[in-house]
């Protein structure tokens, strides 16, 4: 009886996690800055964290604005990053917060576009 209960309870937290957390894992480069990609996106509904790896020799600022567009290029999600210091040949992961739109809405978005 004391198993059934384990058991059911581990399942049940399991699902309510599942269904608490958002994260799409989206990957490319940053058009306009060369040796600059993005990856791993997790998204939440006030902000987002995103990976920006370098891999140049040189080191970079970088900061900017994020643009989620829509299958007719129509902004439906906009996310500020701040400046800072990316290391040469290494990544650094970034918190973003939504100046329009949301966590959910950006996820649905079928292109990114970067603002600098």
């Amino acid at each position: 009886m004391r198993r059934k209960f384990y058991f059911l309870g581990l399942i049940l937290s399991i699902l309510l996690l599942a269904g608490i957390s958002e994260a799409v894992i989206k990957n490319g480069a940053i058009r306009g800055k060369n040796g600059l990609s993005y990856g791993s996106i997790t998204y939440s509904f006030k902000s987002l964290n995103v990976t920006i790896h370098n891999s140049t020799k040189y080191n970079v600022n970088f900061g900017g604005t994020m643009l989620f567009l829509d299958k007719n290029y129509k902004v439906i999600a906009k996310a500020e990053l701040l400046t800072g210091k990316i290391k040469r040949h290494s990544s650094r992961t970034y918190r973003a917060f939504f100046s329009e739109g949301s966590g959910h809405e950006a996820q649905s978005a079928k292109y990114l576009e970067w603002e600098f």
